[in-house]
């Protein structure tokens, strides 16, 4: 994601802040930002999918000590 820090922007000013530098057009170039909410839907969809495979694991886990 550094690499697409508009210029004049620092790594410090983009990466050490409180909101992370998330959708911020004076920090990171359209490219960037296309990017970072690429990322985002990817790590949202892999949490969804975890709590799925989580939750299948548990029931599956409790139908099979019935058995």
């Amino acid at each position: 994601m550094q690499r697409h820090r508009q210029p004049g922007v620092s790594y410090a000013a983009a990466t050490f802040r409180r909101d992370g530098g998330w959708r911020r057009a004076d920090l990171f170039t359209p490219q960037g930002l296309e990017y970072q909410a690429r990322a985002s839907r990817f790590g949202l969809a892999g949490a969804v999918l975890w709590g799925l495979g989580l939750s299948v694991w548990v029931v599956g886990g409790v139908l099979c000590i019935q058995c």
